[in-house]
């Protein structure tokens, strides 16, 4: 798999009129040139993560970053005359290669279904995430059961809900979402699927 480096920018040269140019400063192209380069390794190392990981959630989760800053990177292209994209096919395929290699091992059926699925929770994780390092623990228990309703299979949700519930000595709860993780987290993930089985086998110990 090959990855991109410095591929995309092109300084300004004849080969654009001078409208798209003499609107933008040599400052104002610098800025969006770094944020481009910002984008490109958050790219690169997404995908060279996804390819070399055995983790199913790392797999999944760096394909989904690589592939939403791919978007964002596209957009930010057409928006400025003077970004270009070369290997941009190339690396389209690096991604789609990467899909089917998640749809063959049985982790995601249809890509663009999952695309769209798999960020809609990948947001909400985040959503919850700020707001529990933000202390809003409450809020962040709100977004985390939002996300438990869809039966989410990404265990990190059910993790930090089980953890919040057990901080709070909500013990009811936190067997509950428990309980929803080993019903919606495939055995396959064998590690996490793990950590929440010895999980609710201590908490029946220690109750009995």
């Amino acid at each position: 798999m090959g990855f991109w480096k410095n591929f995309f920018f092109k300084a300004p040269t004849d080969d654009y009129s001078s409208d798209d140019i003499d609107e933008y400063s040599s400052d104002d192209i610098e800025v969006i040139r770094s944020q481009a380069l910002r984008i490109v390794d958050v790219i690169n190392e997404s995908l060279k993560i996804a390819k070399e990981s055995n983790n199913p959630d790392t797999k999944l989760s760096r394909l989904w970053v690589a592939k939403t800053k791919l978007s964002e990177l596209k957009k930010l292209a057409e928006q400025f005359p003077f970004l270009e994209l070369k290997n941009l096919k190339e690396v389209e395929a690096d991604i789609e290669e990467l899909e089917k290699e998640c749809s063959i091992a049985g982790l995601i059926e249809d890509p663009k279904k999952w695309f769209a699925s798999y960020g809609e929770l990948a947001n909400g994780e985040w959503s919850a995430k700020t707001l529990e390092q933000e202390g809003k623990t409450e809020e962040a228990i709100i977004e985390y059961e939002k996300l438990v309703s869809k039966k989410a299979d990404t265990p990190f949700t059910y993790q930090r809900l089980a953890i919040l519930y057990r901080k709070a000595k909500n013990q009811s709860d936190e067997i509950r979402v428990i309980e929803e993780a080993l019903r919606n987290i495939p055995k396959s993930n064998s590690k996490n699927y793990s950590w929440f089985k010895e999980r609710l086998e201590k908490i029946k110990t220690k109750n009995a």
